[in-house]
């Protein structure tokens, strides 16, 4: 049942009817040549006209409103009460434009947040008043809250499950995620967060799933597993801390230690931690490929119930641009499976790069770019976070000459390093015990700008 709803679409759900008693356009045009001309008398007439005719009708308090079919700015509005959890102002902004045009039909995409932000309300009242069974109550009427871009929603049930005694139930729903979702590292962090209620032979269960559906990733859970059975076991030795330099967000992955042959590291402070991640994050934000002057928002409304490829792509464009990346991803597979000119079709793998990057899936964005004839600069944007996240992640796991060979590849590509990234390669140099080379980075970052991070790390690698 959970699975299934993993799997599930957002849900449309329905909203309370509202009367349409109200004036066809054609019985509103002399209102809109009225006011338009300013004739306050005629207006008053008209009005008077109108509402013995249609009583349940209400006219707007802007009567200019009448000459246009469809919102605008309320679309924004609505979009940004969404956003900000304004569950109740956001419904009332959607009764006001149905009742200012009662011509117009709010896309499906409008009730699905709508009622999807009413959902993760009722969800988080659930779960903080440690009421799992109404919170699996309120996530089976809601499908859209169990979809894997709100995964946390079914990490947070699973929490609730475990404090409750309810092992089973709580394992069942990460084996759930290990099937359903795409994301390797929230798999492994799924996989992590699983080791409490897990035997082992749960535990390798779950890891051979997920190699089996991404072989690429398998080296990354087999390291995993290795990490919870030796924490089952035997401790692994100690380790000093590397600086949590990171670039791609991983949510309880930790950061690589550094190798006991080299001094004490510092460990980078929060807040600079923090500037590199939304440094990384700071990806391309390419806009929809039309000539229309509207917001993401309003562009969401307007091709929610696209069939045709070309409106797809501009729709996958938009979505990407709310950072809504997982509709984005599937926006764009499914602009690709339809009629595109090969400049379209080229747009639209560059997108589906682009969002598969921002979810951290660095290798099925590379496979993209070695069969996908992209621009020069669509090449560099790609290329240059496909390194970037391979740095990383080569940190992470302790393989420090391929971090360099990495992070050298992207100076040469970009012609410049990112401060956070240098840092990185840095330590990276001290861990292969290139010390000479980490001096000299140390010392030209402190050059650069003298902070406590390479400061520590001219005392580390010029230790005897």
């Amino acid at each position: 049942m959970i699975r299934s709803a993993f799997l599930a679409a957002a849900i449309l759900a329905a909203l309370p009817a509202y009367a349409q008693e109200s004036p066809p356009p054609d019985e509103l045009l002399a209102l809109n040549i009225y006011v338009q001309g300013g004739d306050t008398a005629a207006v008053e007439a008209e009005l008077r006209r109108l509402r013995l005719k249609y009583p349940q009708w209400t006219p707007p308090a802007d009567l200019s409103r009448l000459s246009s079919s469809a919102p605008r700015t309320e679309i924004d509005t609505f979009y940004k009460q969404i956003a900000a959890g304004q569950v109740d102002q956001a419904r009332d902004t959607l009764a006001a434009m149905r009742q200012d045009y009662p011509n117009w039909t709010p896309p499906a995409d409008m009730t699905t947040q709508l009622e999807t932000a009413a959902g993760q309300r009722a969800l988080d009242s659930a779960l903080e008043s440690d009421n799992v069974d109404l919170a699996r109550s309120v996530a089976a009427r809601n499908p859209g809250l169990l979809r894997c871009d709100r995964i946390n929603n079914a990490w947070r049930i699973a929490d609730g499950q475990k404090a409750a005694g309810n092992k089973a139930e709580a394992l069942a729903t990460y084996r759930a995620i290990i099937g359903a979702c795409v994301n390797p590292s929230d798999l492994g962090s799924t996989i992590e967060k699983a080791d409490p209620v897990s035997s082992e032979a749960e535990l390798r269960a779950m890891v051979a799933q997920a190699s089996s559906r991404f072989p690429a990733e398998a080296p990354r859970f087999e390291a995993l597993l290795q990490r919870l059975m030796a924490g089952r076991g035997a401790a692994n030795s100690v380790r000093t801390p590397a600086p949590a330099t990171t670039t791609q967000s991983a949510r309880t992955q930790p950061a690589a230690p550094v190798a006991q042959a080299a001094p004490e590291a510092p460990v980078q402070p929060k807040a600079q931690a923090r500037r590199a991640e939304a440094a990384a994050n700071a990806q391309p934000r390419t806009a929809p490929r039309a000539g229309r002057s509207e917001s993401p928002a309003q562009c969401v409304a307007r091709t929610a119930n696209a069939r045709n490829a070309a409106t797809v792509l501009e729709r996958a464009w938009c979505v990407y641009n709310l950072e809504r990346t997982m509709e984005a991803m599937a926006d764009f597979r499914t602009a690709l499976s339809g009629r595109l000119t090969a400049q379209q079709q080229r747009e639209a793998q560059y997108g589906l790069a682009l969002s598969y990057l921002k979810a951290g899936m660095t290798e099925q964005a590379s496979r993209i770019a070695a069969v996908t004839d992209f621009t020069r600069q669509q090449r560099v944007d790609i290329e240059r976070q496909i390194l970037d996240q391979r740095g990383v992640k080569a940190y992470r796991e302790r393989r420090f000459r391929d971090s360099i060979r990495y992070l050298d590849a992207l100076e040469q590509l970009t012609g410049n390093l990112r401060r956070d990234l240098a840092i990185l390669r840095a330590y990276a140099y001290l861990n292969a015990n290139q010390r000479p080379k980490a001096y000299a980075e140390f010392r030209r970052l402190n050059n650069e700008l003298s902070t406590n991070d390479t400061r520590r790390g001219l005392a580390a690698s010029s230790a005897e």
